[in-house]
């Protein structure tokens, strides 16, 4: 079972993105981007992005360390799980913040690609 206090908090409703379909969402970035396509919107899109980006990084934190046979001898119990769980989100928080791993980047240039003006591609 995951706690939910080791992921990072991300400013989006994961309920719209799941129950939207895809053209309903490009429409709501569209629209989004139109109505404040300046840099402020775009520092949101990136902190966004990072944001991504950490959840992906402590989630593969997490998995790694359920790969790590333990041995019993010394456990710290529900305690240390929690203790790992918060450190390994900031360590994720800490590593996308200094570059991470190249994922914040590709979603930024995607989504600022998909959303610009007169880039949808009508070669069918």
């Amino acid at each position: 079972m995951t706690d939910p206090i080791s992921f990072p908090k991300l400013p989006v409703n994961l309920a719209d993105v799941v129950t939207d379909s895809p053209a309903q969402l490009q429409r709501t970035i569209n629209q989004k981007k139109g109505a404040s396509g300046n840099a402020a919107s775009d520092s949101e899109l990136a902190e966004t992005c990072r944001q991504m980006e950490s959840l992906f990084i402590n989630h593969l934190f997490k998995e790694m360390r359920a790969s790590i046979q333990r041995s019993g001898f010394i456990s710290g119990g529900r305690a240390e799980e929690i203790y790992t769980s918060m450190m390994d989100a900031e360590m994720a928080v800490k590593l996308s913040n200094r570059g991470g791993i190249g994922l914040a980047d590709m979603l930024m240039q995607q989504l600022t690609h998909s959303t610009s003006p007169g880039t949808q591609d009508d070669s069918d």
